[in-house]
Order: structure tokens, then C-alpha cells, then sequence
């Protein structure tokens, strides 16, 4: 198969698997996406970005040209405001890897990815899950909304 033919393969696999987390069907969405990310570190890159364009997909749609996009951290036990540093590494990874990626900073996100990839694949898998994870809860709010605006339910 062709480098081209590769990345439309795989990139329609990744959107398939997103597709299967939106409904609710984690096993086929992981079944989609497990031979993607162990094909190659370049693959498995290409797949925590375009899972992060999804997470941020729905933020960027109203998102002002010099606006830049962040996520709020709260402290579950005070409600005050918290740190990303108080989350375990591969969340944290997730958190900032998705925040680089959606202000366009391709220089942190490679950087935190490559960190990461060299020091803790287990890490690496859990901030995967949480991209994932993030991805489809803002895909779902942005189907909902999609849904609520034509008057369906």
C-alpha cells in the first residue's frame, strides 16, 4: 500500500472509530484504532493529533482569531481553581498535548509527545484513552447540539 493510501486508510479508521465512540461502542472503536498506533511512531503521532482535532473541534468553531483555547482545571475537593501538574502523567500529557494542538503550537505538542514516548509508553496509552475520551464527549455535545438546532431528538 502506497504512504497515501495508508494515511486515507487510516485516517478513515480513525474517524470510523470515533464514529463508534460517539454511539457508545468503545471495543470496536479501540479495534479500529490499536493496529494504527502499533504500526509506527510516526502513525501513532498522527493518530493523537487527529484525535485531538476532533476534541477541540467543537471549541474551535466559535473560537475568535486571536482567541487561544485552554481548559479550566478545577480542584474536585475545593472547587477552586487546580492545576494540570496535579494530574497523573498521562492525563496530564492529554490535557496539554490537546491544548498545544488546538493553539496550532506543533513545536510543544510534538515535544510533550516524544517526552512521553521515551519515558513511558504506559503513560503514553493512558493520555491516548483520555484524548479519546475527550474526543468523544465533545463530538457527542456537538451531535446533541446539531440535533437540538433541526429539531430532532
Amino acid at each position: 500500500m502506497t504512504d497515501s493510501a495508508q494515511l486515507a486508510a487510516d485516517s478513515q479508521h480513525i474517524f470510523e472509530a470515533l464514529t463508534h465512540g460517539v454511539a457508545g461502542d468503545n471495543d470496536t472503536a479501540w479495534t479500529l484504532l490499536r493496529p494504527i498506533v502499533r504500526r509506527s511512531n510516526t502513525a501513532m503521532y498522527a493518530t493523537f493529533c487527529a484525535i485531538a482535532e476532533a476534541a477541540t473541534f467543537d471549541a474551535h468553531q466559535n473560537q475568535q482569531p486571536d482567541e487561544h483555547f485552554g481548559i479550566e482545571v478545577e480542584n474536585i475537593h475545593t472547587g477552586e481553581e487546580g492545576s494540570v501538574d496535579a494530574f497523573p502523567p498521562g492525563i496530564r500529557f492529554a490535557a496539554q498535548f490537546v491544548t498545544a494542538r488546538a493553539n496550532r503550537d506543533e513545536d510543544t505538542a510534538h515535544a510533550l509527545y516524544q517526552s512521553l514516548y521515551d519515558s513511558s509508553p504506559d503513560d503514553l496509552g493512558i493520555g491516548l484513552r483520555a484524548l479519546y475520551e475527550m474526543a468523544v464527549v465533545s463530538l457527542r455535545a456537538f451531535c446533541e447540539r446539531k440535533r437540538e438546532a433541526e429539531g430532532r431528538t
